[in-house]
C-alpha cells in the first residue's frame, strides 16, 4: 500500500508504511491542541462570571488535561496496533451499519468547531488588515482562510503532519510571547484568588468542561495513531500523547485563563489587541491566533468528518474535505463563539461523546481483550462477524443510551459520569451476549448468522 493511498482511504495503514515519527507526533499535537477557543474555557469558571478561584481553576485544569492524556493513549491502541481508523474502529461496538451512529455524532461538533476555528482565523486576520491598513471584510477572509486549510489538507495526513509539525514551535513561541506581554503589563485582580471558591461540583464541573473540550480528538485519535511509527512498541503512543498533549494543552489553558482574568474579555481576539503595546505588535501576536486555527483545524476537524463522510458516503478524500468545509459555512460560528453557548456546546456534544469513548475502551479491552477481527471489521455484508443484528449492536446502542440518559441531566458533568456509565453497560452486556439474544428473539426466519457480543 502506498504512502499516499493510506492517507486517503480507510484500509489499515501497515507498519511498513508509517508515515510519522515520534518527533512530528508530539509537536503534531502541540499544534492541534493550542487553539484559540481554549482561550474561553476558563472564563465562566472563574470569579466572578464562575464559581471557582484561580487556585482550583489550575488543579482542574492539570487533573483534566491529564485525564485526557491518559484517555488519548488507551483509546489510540486500534489505530497504533492495527492501522485502522475511527470510523472504521467503531464497528467493532456498534456493528457495521450502526458504526454511522457515533461516527456521525463525531463529525457534527466537529464541522462546528471547523466553522468556529475559521471565524476566528478570519477575525484574526480582519483585526490585522483593518489595523494597520485600513481595509477588511470579515466575510471574504471567512471565505478564504477556509479554502486555505482545505489546500493544506488536500494531500492527506503527510501534507497535515508537514504543517503542524512546522507551526508547532511559531505558535508556542508566539503564545508565550503573548502570555509574557500579559504579565508584564496588566496587574491580575486580587478577587479572583481571594475567592473562597469550591471544590465540589463546580470544580468537577470544570474538569469536565476541560476534558469536553477535547474529548473529541480522544474519540477518533486512532485517525492519527494509525500513521505513528511502531519501532518502539507502545512506547511510541504513551510517550507521544502525554508529551504532546498534556504540556500544550494545560499550557494553553493557563494562557487562556490569564487573559481573562485581567482582560474580562471573551473573545480572545479582541483580548489579544486589547493587550498588544502598539498594533503592529497587536498584528504580530494575532499570527499565533491564525497558525492555531489553521493547525488545530487540519487534525481535529477536518480529518474526522472527511473519513466519515468516506466511509457512510463512499466520497474521495477530496471530495469529504469539500463537503465538510461547505458544512462549517453553514454552522453559524459567529452566533456560536464568544457567548455563554458555547460553554453549553461543550457540554452537550460531551454527554454523547463521552459514553461512546466508554464503549470503544470497553470493546477493546474486555470484550475483545485487544484481540479484534481486522478482516471481519471490513466485511460489511451480513456474515461480518460485527453485523451482530441486521448491521447494528443493540449491546453498543443501548449502552450508548444509557451514557447519554445519565449526562444529559447534569449536563454541568457530561462524559465524566457518562463516559463510566456507558463502559460498565457495555461489559456487562457483551457478557451477557445481548446481541445474540436478541437475533434469535426478532428474527422470524431463523438463517441470519448469530454474532455473539
Amino acid at each position: 500500500m502506498s504512502q499516499e493511498s493510506a492517507a486517503e482511504d480507510l484500509t489499515p495503514v501497515s507498519p511498513d508504511n508509517r508515515t510519522m515519527n515520534l518527533f512530528q507526533y508530539i509537536p503534531l499535537w502541540w499544534a492541534a491542541v493550542i487553539v484559540v477557543q481554549s482561550m474561553a474555557v476558563a472564563f465562566f469558571a472563574i470569579y466572578p462570571q464562575g464559581q471557582l478561584n484561580l487556585l482550583q481553576v489550575i488543579v482542574a485544569s492539570l487533573i483534566g488535561s491529564v485525564i485526557l492524556g491518559i484517555l488519548f493513549c488507551l483509546n489510540g491502541f486500534p489505530g497504533f496496533e492495527e492501522g485502522i481508523p475511527f470510523a472504521v474502529q467503531t464497528r467493532s461496538a456498534f456493528g457495521v451499519r450502526g458504526s454511522i451512529i457515533p461516527n456521525y455524532l463525531r463529525a457534527v461538533p466537529a464541522i462546528v468547531y471547523l466553522g468556529i476555528g475559521n471565524w476566528i482565523g478570519a477575525l484574526a486576520i480582519n483585526t490585522i488588515t483593518t489595523t494597520l491598513w485600513n481595509f477588511g471584510d470579515v466575510r471574504v477572509y471567512f471565505v478564504l482562510f477556509a479554502l486555505l486549510n482545505v489546500a493544506l489538507a488536500w494531500s492527506g495526513i503527510d501534507s497535515i503532519a508537514w504543517f503542524d509539525t512546522l507551526s508547532a514551535l511559531v505558535i508556542v513561541v508566539l503564545l508565550a510571547y503573548t502570555a509574557y506581554v500579559v504579565l508584564t503589563t496588566q496587574s491580575i485582580p486580587t478577587e479572583p484568588v481571594a475567592y473562597e471558591g469550591s471544590w465540589g461540583l463546580p470544580f468537577v464541573g470544570f474538569i469536565a468542561a476541560v476534558g469536553g473540550q477535547l474529548i473529541t480528538a480522544a474519540l477518533n485519535i486512532s485517525d492519527i495513531t494509525r500513521h505513528l511509527d511502531t519501532s518502539r512498541g507502545t512506547v511510541n503512543l504513551a510517550v507521544g500523547n502525554i508529551l504532546g498533549l498534556v504540556p500544550a494543552y494545560l499550557f494553553m489553558l493557563l494562557v487562556g485563563l490569564l487573559f481573562s482574568v485581567t482582560t474580562g474579555i471573551t473573545n480572545p481576539v479582541e483580548a489579544i489587541m486589547a493587550v498588544a503595546l502598539n498594533a503592529a505588535l497587536g498584528a504580530a501576536m494575532l499570527l499565533f491566533a491564525i497558525l492555531a486555527q489553521i493547525s488545530t483545524n487540519l487534525v481535529n476537524n477536518l480529518l474526522p468528518p472527511t473519513h466519515v463522510f468516506q466511509d457512510s458516503l463512499g466520497v474521495t478524500w477530496k471530495q469529504g474535505l469539500v463537503i465538510t468545509t461547505v458544512l462549517s459555512f453553514i454552522s453559524f460560528p459567529w452566533l456560536l463563539f464568544s457567548s455563554a453557548l458555547f460553554s453549553t456546546f461543550i457540554q452537550f456534544y460531551s454527554a454523547f461523546l463521552g459514553p461512546i469513548v466508554g464503549i470503544l475502551l470497553a470493546d477493546y479491552w474486555i470484550t475483545r481483550n485487544r484481540d479484534t477481527d481486522i478482516e471481519s471489521l471490513y466485511d460489511r455484508t451480513a456474515s461480518s462477524k460485527f453485523w451482530f443484528v441486521r448491521g447494528f449492536s443493540v449491546t453498543g446502542i443501548v449502552s450508548l443510551l444509557a451514557g447519554v440518559a445519565v449526562s444529559l441531566p447534569v449536563l454541568d458533568l457530561s462524559w465524566v459520569i457518562g463516559l463510566p456509565t456507558a463502559f460498565v453497560t457495555y461489559a456487562i452486556l457483551s457478557k451477557a451476549e445481548l446481541n445474540s439474544y436478541v437475533t434469535e428473539s426478532v428474527l422470524e426466519d431463523g438463517t441470519e448468522p448469530l454474532k455473539s457480543n
